[in-house]
């Protein structure tokens, strides 16, 4: 997108942020598991057909469930005006603009702090393409670690202020 073009549903002369960034395909793939996960364990249990089997599809109905949420729809990168806030599988981190060096596109995204501030922070939300890694070829990781370092040099720009 270049730097004339405003995005749809967006008003000129105004931030953009907060703006968030994901694997597109994991959300899908989340809600879908999340559903027919549970339906294919109460199938199960049905043609079966014995009483005890609740002991067994109620955890596992609950394990499919909260799997599905943290491993794919609860990920993602929220650039905000102030901060970058990284929601992974286990942990989230929120980290000011000016304590950001820079964002790589690895096998991962990665924001890259500063040494003293506890180093690198891999993001699982947004992963580069092996296909396009192999062919020499750009992928999605690449071209959010570009907007997020535009970002990032408006937020160094403006005393921390991205938007």
């Amino acid at each position: 997108m270049s730097a004339d073009q405003v995005p749809a549903g967006a008003v000129p002369g105004r931030s953009r942020l907060p703006r968030t960034f994901r694997n597109r395909a994991y959300p899908v793939l989340g809600w879908t598991f999340m559903i027919l996960g549970p339906l294919f364990l109460a199938c199960s249990w049905a043609v079966v057909g014995k009483a005890d089997g609740a002991f067994l599809f109620v955890p596992l109905a609950i394990g499919i469930v909260v799997f599905c949420w943290r491993g794919y729809i609860r990920p993602r990168v929220v650039a905000g005006v102030d901060d970058v806030t990284v929601v992974n599988i286990g942990k989230t981190h929120i980290v000011p603009w000016l304590d950001i060096e820079r964002f790589e596109a690895d096998y991962l995204l990665v924001v890259v702090r500063r040494p003293e501030l506890g180093g690198p922070i891999r993001v699982w939300a947004v992963q580069a393409a092996k296909l396009a890694r192999r062919t020499g070829h750009r992928s999605r990781a690449d071209d959010v670690a570009d907007e997020l370092n535009a970002l990032l040099r408006t937020a160094k720009a403006n005393a921390g202020k991205a938007g």
